[in-house]
């Protein structure tokens, strides 16, 4: 029920954007794919989190104004979110091994500028802007010495700033960095909050094709 009231505002954040931009914006959909370059190692005395992996895709929505040197203007997306991460259980016998799987729908909604490279069928262009969460299903970490288990949070907040191409005024490849302002787990135990939430920030790349 939250997922699918979360999936219906973000369609309705995206609906109104539409809606009140002026008739003269250029509005282009397509589809976005964005892969993490990173893959940290977080230690501590009693956990140890590695090969943590991101990928997000999803629709995506521009919105132009052209001006005499550069465009300006807002991109947004709803994007299904998948990250992986193996945790291993460091104290006592400590052998034990368990790959955690959290799935979100994340929305990032952008200001963006675009810049003209003379005749060539190309531009440059940046973004930055905010991004919400929604958590769709996320895996328990429930090693017996940690006690109670660890759940992923609901709700996950940032910022991103990108760069990047655009070929033929249709294909988008670039890079983005973001931010993360807040943390993935309730976890109060030194030990192991620092590593399950050690990820605030990534590198990534994205590819986005507009029809």
């Amino acid at each position: 029920m939250k997922t699918t009231k979360f999936i219906r505002s973000s369609m309705a954040i995206l609906l109104l954007t539409m809606l009140t931009l002026p008739l003269s914006a250029q509005i282009k959909f397509g589809v976005k794919v964005d892969v993490g370059l990173n893959n940290p190692s977080f230690d501590s005395e009693a956990l140890k989190v590695e090969n943590m992996t991101s990928y997000s895709i999803g629709p995506s929505m521009e919105a132009m104004f052209p001006f005499a040197v550069i465009d300006f203007g807002i991109d947004a997306s709803l994007l299904y979110n998948d990250n992986r991460m193996t945790v291993s259980n460091l104290s006592g016998d400590g052998n034990e091994t368990k790959d955690v799987y959290n799935r979100y729908l994340n929305l990032p909604v952008n200001a963006k500028v675009k810049f003209g490279l003379g005749m060539l069928p190309l531009k440059l262009f940046a973004t930055a802007g905010p991004y919400a969460g929604y958590l769709i299903s996320g895996d328990e970490i429930d090693f017996q010495n940690i006690g109670d288990d660890i759940n992923a949070k609901k709700f996950q907040a940032g910022a991103n700033v990108g760069f990047g191409v655009e070929l033929l005024h249709m294909i988008q490849v670039g890079l983005n960095y973001s931010v993360q302002l807040t943390d993935n787990y309730a976890a109060d135990q030194p030990n192991w909050r620092d590593p399950l939430n050690g990820k605030t920030d990534n590198w990534s790349i994205t590819g986005t094709i507009y029809f």
